[in-house]
Formats: C-alpha cells, structure tokens, sequence
C-alpha cells in the first residue's frame, strides 16, 4: 500500500512541481490550498506525511499544527513546514511532530530526502 502525503500550499505551481516529484517516488498525493481545507482532508485521507505551508489563507501553517496537537488521530502525524519565512524555522522546529523544514525555494534533492527521512523510508 503507498503511503499518502498531503501538501497543504496555496500556490498551484508548486503544489503540481511537488505532486510531480512525489508520485514518480511511489507516493500517493493529495492537496489542498488553504488552511481551512487542511484538517478536513487530513481528516478525510488520514495522511502519513503532510507538507505544509507557513503563509496560507484561511489558518495560517502555525494554527494547523495546534489543531493538529489537539486531535488524536492527527497528533502524531509528521510534518515538513515549507516557508520563504526562514525565521519561521525555529518556531516550527519547537513541535514535536515537525520532522523538517524546507525553506523556498528549496532543493528537490534535499525535499524529497527529508520527506523520505521523515516517512521512514
């Protein structure tokens, strides 16, 4: 069974760039564009990674990981932060289930490594 990754980013380009890079690596991916949409589809598709954005609309990358805290089901799920944000970087890393964090734009070589990284693959 592949595993499933969610990509919560508002920007298409990158969502189809990333949707491209991970199903050529054997994932099953989903997305969504806004905050709001995240937890539901997490939710919904039970993710085994979710990547996820700093800026979004709707709640904010910072508001789904709190939510995320909260929900049992969605509490251990990890997650990579991508931001332009580099600053960001020390206040995602305080949450346990942030395993990486991407700043933009980033390498896909190193992307996808620490996606694998943080999968157990």
């Amino acid at each position: 069974m592949k595993k499933r990754i969610l990509i919560v980013e508002d920007e298409a380009s990158i969502i189809e760039l990333l949707t491209l890079v991970l199903t050529r690596e054997g994932y099953e991916v989903y997305s969504c564009q806004t905050g709001r949409d995240a937890v539901a589809m997490m939710k919904k598709v039970h993710p085994h990674l979710v990547i996820l954005d700093v800026m979004l609309p709707g709640l904010d990358g910072a508001s789904i990981i709190k939510i995320m805290n909260e929900d049992e089901t969605l509490a251990s799920t990890p997650v990579i932060v991508t931001s332009a944000l580099v600053e960001s970087e020390k206040l995602f890393l305080t949450y346990p289930q942030v395993k990486g964090f991407c700043s933009k734009p980033f390498a896909l070589a190193d992307f996808i490594a620490k996606a694998k990284q943080a999968l157990g693959d």
